[in-house]
């Protein structure tokens, strides 16, 4: 048992659970929210972390822990998600490095997956702050199509694309309402959940020559990530992605 690797993750999931009721408790701008997501993708993209984790991830603690930690930073993320859309919004000073470590990701990629101007595509869980969506828009010029569940995460979103004046980003907030087939590119975002099923859902309505894209993160990147069973999806070629330096791992999908 790796009990510095067990300190570490007990410490993480402390933090980002007393930030979280900090910020219920008081509702405050404060950067501990930040600094913990931050915390976080530092401690998932360090090397000797990630060996230390393949060395024991088969104790059930450790993987109770990093399903802990992924539950309260995608919490965390949502609501910093929303404090940062309100912060231009309000014309008020914003940064965040997980965001721009995103936008880094983001642009390899439009270059991977050969994201054109005349590409379209539907990002599947864009959130307050849709930075994949504006990256794609800023160096593609392609139109980006993007759902949420979350209404208040989409109200926000729209705001924020008007306040910026983008004008090749849409907004949807039911899936069955999107017309899947005319689009060549389906981003499903890391938080999404049920992957698999999303996957079944369009794969019965894209057309032959559309590309899905899902992130994920398995293994230590499960810390931030919800995972995915690649080998639960059939009927496509399947080629992975994975890059240190990113916090989390891409799958792409093609029809054979």
């Amino acid at each position: 048992m790796n009990n510095n690797l067990i300190f570490q993750l007990k410490v993480i999931r402390f933090k980002i659970s007393e930030a979280l009721k900090l910020y219920e408790k008081t509702g405050e701008k404060d950067n501990f929210l930040k600094e913990c997501i931050e915390e976080l993708c530092s401690f998932i993209l360090n090397e000797k972390n990630y060996m230390d984790f393949i060395l024991s991830s088969e104790n059930n603690l450790i993987k109770n822990l990093i399903r802990d930690i992924r539950d309260r930073a995608a919490e965390a993320l949502g609501i910093l998600e929303k404090i940062e859309a309100k912060n231009i919004l309000n014309e008020e000073n914003t940064a965040f490095k997980y965001g721009d470590e995103l936008a880094l990701a983001v642009k390899r990629e439009i270059e991977d997956y050969k994201i054109l101007k005349s590409s379209k595509v539907l990002l599947i869980g864009s959130g307050a702050m849709p930075i994949t969506a504006y990256t794609i828009f800023k160096e593609t010029a392609a139109h980006i199509t993007c759902v949420d569940i979350d209404s208040e995460a989409l109200n926000l979103s729209k705001k924020v694309t008007d306040k910026l004046g983008i004008q090749g980003v849409y907004f949807e907030g039911d899936i069955e309402a999107v017309e899947i087939e005319k689009f060549s590119h389906i981003i499903i975002a890391s938080l999404v959940q049920k992957k698999c099923e999303l996957v079944d859902y369009v794969s019965q309505k894209i057309n032959n020559d559309a590309k899905i894209i899902l992130r994920y993160g398995n293994e230590i990147k499960e810390a931030f990530n919800f995972p995915l069973c690649i080998k639960e999806i059939n009927d496509f070629t399947k080629t992975v992605i994975r890059d240190k330096s990113f916090i989390y791992d891409t799958l792409l999908l093609e029809r054979m």
